[in-house]
């Protein structure tokens, strides 16, 4: 067992590093002011060449995919003290495997390129188009997705808090949500070091060094084989 877990701890870190460098190709750009949801999610799409926008929206397409199998590690160890978590947890992998690579990244592509297109070819709408766009065609999928998500990192945090793994409990801090707080700090130093461009890319990344935190922290902690027997054993 524990071979497997570790299998798929590695194809969730590579994920998250994808996925990282996805985000990051995807936020880097100067930002500029627009009005509505566009201004909160595309204010930098002008200023990205197009192939940051393919690579960026492939890589973090390929990269979420690769987290969502990583994510059965986790599912493994819960399904031995816990099958109504475990159940909850796999349907949620399920999700986030259907909704966040394409759905959910890749649209973040797609959104950016048709804004900065418009844009370019001055059409005064290009913006209220957008906003429509991003409302009807991006936020009820990231809606959706957040109704699995949420759910997932509760049963992660609460079975390994609770013991139901062969980790310690103290394993339950390599969660997600534990890096906000410290991403958000790291970024405000950088803005006054670097510049907001640096910042508003480093804190855009925010979930992809969550999920790097989850299989980087669970892999170093990773239990030896004696503790895996007396985990399947008990």
């Amino acid at each position: 067992m524990r071979r497997e877990i570790k299998r798929l701890l590695l194809i969730g870190l590579t994920g998250a590093l994808l996925t990282a460098v996805g985000d990051f190709l995807l936020a880097y750009g100067e930002n500029q002011e627009f009005t509505g949801i566009t201004g909160v999610l595309m204010a930098n799409a002008p200023n990205l060449k197009d192939w940051q926008l393919i690579a960026g929206a492939l890589l973090g397409m390929v990269g979420i995919f690769l987290e969502g199998i990583g994510f059965f590690a986790v599912y493994k160890l819960i399904k031995k003290r816990n099958y109504r978590y475990a159940r909850i947890y796999r349907l949620a992998i399920l999700a986030y495997i259907w909704l966040a690579p394409v759905g959910c990244h890749m649209n973040v592509g797609l959104f950016n390129m048709a804004f900065k297109y418009l844009l370019n070819a001055g059409y005064t709408d290009a913006v209220t188009v957008s906003n429509e766009m991003l409302w009807w065609f991006g936020v009820p999928l990231y809606i959706l997705l957040f109704i699995f998500w949420i759910p997932m990192l509760v049963i992660q945090f609460v079975s390994f808090a609770k013991g139901l793994t062969v980790y310690p409990k103290k394993a339950k801090w390599f969660n997600l949500v534990t890096v906000f707080i410290p991403v958000l700090v790291i970024g405000f130093v950088i803005s006054k070091i670097f510049g907001e461009v640096l910042a508003s890319t480093f804190e855009s990344m925010v979930l992809s060094f969550g999920n790097l935190w989850t299989f980087w922290g669970l892999l170093i902690t990773l239990p030896d084989e004696d503790k895996f027997e007396e985990f399947e054993n008990a």
